[in-house]
């Protein structure tokens, strides 16, 4: 089978009102059902970019067709729809919410199946997310897009073509032509970087694999080591993780953020006992990497408003102003804030905590979010945490698209981002 156009069905009239709220399996479904039809391969059957139409008013058209229904659009699906589009020769695919499902139904059906390398196929797949979030970000930003959508889908095309017959740069050079559009495209509202701040948490448990994919990850991202991280990374049996991470923080590919020793309640204890934590955890940071860490935070409630002159006092003058599990904290109404302590010492913070990146809603309102960042702080940033490995698919997506285009944020190390 051959197919003649890639459609996504949605429940909504325009992007103005794409289900950016949707959660759980009908959020993963739905970025999983978009993302998929980028599949290079099935772009270069098609020769024409996927599009979406109204699941309340879909192709009359069927023959060739493959409809993807995303679990959030099948309430909506008109009784018998499904069949008549198997038997009018069409492919439709429905409940499934991963993209390895839907690609295995999809490839399946081809007659011809180019060959792709995995780098390219994650690249399209990247693509399809930064186009998605590009376009609802233009409209939760109250424009009009100004992409043209012909010459776009037309480098989509040609950069699906050069990579089938193996020309390489041919290929490079339109996927960038991709992104550059996508760039002007978020230029034209917002002209100056967002920042992305990536945290991943660590524990005496999280030390193999995942971890080693994180240092692996050509994007920056931070690490809060705990006392127990520390302790278990001084082990033997550990010193090829604690030597990759020493090597990485000094070339700059990541930053080091503390706590105390023991994550203890700092509230209740009296001043030179909490300084003395505090300290005993920077000291277990360069004792263990070699190097003091600049920046204060817990995973843990205990924060406390004694702390910014303490941080000062150590030469920490940066702090995550946010617990990642229980306790109540105020939030700045900026995310970049200046946290005054109780004799006024000031540290640099980030005043918001972070969204989980393990849901996948954090990733289908990622546009919304940005959005609001981009309205309300004087430096738009988004921060997102997550255990070794456990992050969505879809940050995988984010990471790759960042790499290429500012469009949907600059991933930063804390350092640099407090300096920049």
């Amino acid at each position: 089978m051959r197919f003649q156009e890639l459609v996504i069905l949605l429940p909504c009239h325009s992007l103005e009102d794409f289900p950016v709220y949707s959660e759980g399996k009908e959020a993963q479904g739905l970025l999983a059902a978009w993302t998929a039809l980028w599949h290079p391969a099935l772009i270069h059957s098609a020769q024409s970019m996927p599009t979406w139409s109204r699941m309340d008013d879909p192709p009359t058209e069927i023959d060739g067709r493959l409809l993807l229904i995303p679990p959030v659009s099948h309430t909506e699906l008109p009784t018998g729809f499904f069949q008549r589009v198997k038997e009018g020769g069409g492919c439709p695919i429905r409940k499934k919410d991963t993209r390895d499902e839907i690609l295995e139904i999809a490839l399946d059906a081809l007659d011809d199946v180019p060959s792709f390398a995995d780098e390219w196929i994650k690249d399209f797949f990247a693509l399809s997310f930064a186009y998605l979030q590009v376009q609802i970000l233009t409209r939760q930003m109250r424009y009009s897009s100004n992409l043209d959508e012909v010459h776009f889908a037309n480098q989509v095309v040609a950069a699906v073509n050069a990579a089938a017959e193996g020309s390489e740069a041919l290929a490079e050079e339109k996927l960038t032509a991709c992104y550059d559009l996508l760039s002007e495209e978020r230029d034209l509202f917002y002209s100056v970087d967002s920042f992305l701040v990536d945290l991943v948490l660590l524990a005496p448990t999280t030390l193999g694999k995942g971890l080693q994919a994180e240092l692996g990850s050509q994007s920056p991202v931070n690490f809060l080591l705990t006392a127990g991280v520390l302790e278990a990374l001084s082990l033997p049996e550990h010193a090829e993780v604690r030597e990759a991470l020493a090597t990485a923080w000094s070339e700059g590919r990541i930053g080091i953020f503390a706590c105390d020793e023991g994550e203890l309640p700092l509230p209740l204890l009296p001043m030179e006992a909490m300084a003395g934590a505090v300290q005993r955890g920077r000291d277990s940071v360069q004792r263990v990497l070699g190097r003091a860490p600049k920046t204060f935070g817990r995973r843990r409630y205990g924060l406390t408003p004694q702390l910014p002159q303490t941080l000062r006092k150590l030469g920490m003058p940066h702090a995550l102003h946010a617990t990642l599990e229980e306790g109540r904290f105020p939030e700045g109404s900026q995310i970049k804030s200046l946290w005054e302590g109780a004799d006024g010492s000031t540290v640099d913070t980030i005043a918001k905590a972070p969204l989980d990146a393990s849901q996948p809603e954090t990733f289908l309102g990622f546009a919304l979010k940005t959005g609001e960042s981009m309205d309300m702080d004087h430096v738009a940033t988004l921060t997102i945490a997550h255990w070794p490995g456990a992050g969505s698919p879809f940050l995988e997506d984010l990471r790759r698209a960042a790499r290429r285009t500012t469009a949907l944020g600059k991933f930063v190390t804390l350092d640099d981002y407090f300096s920049e």
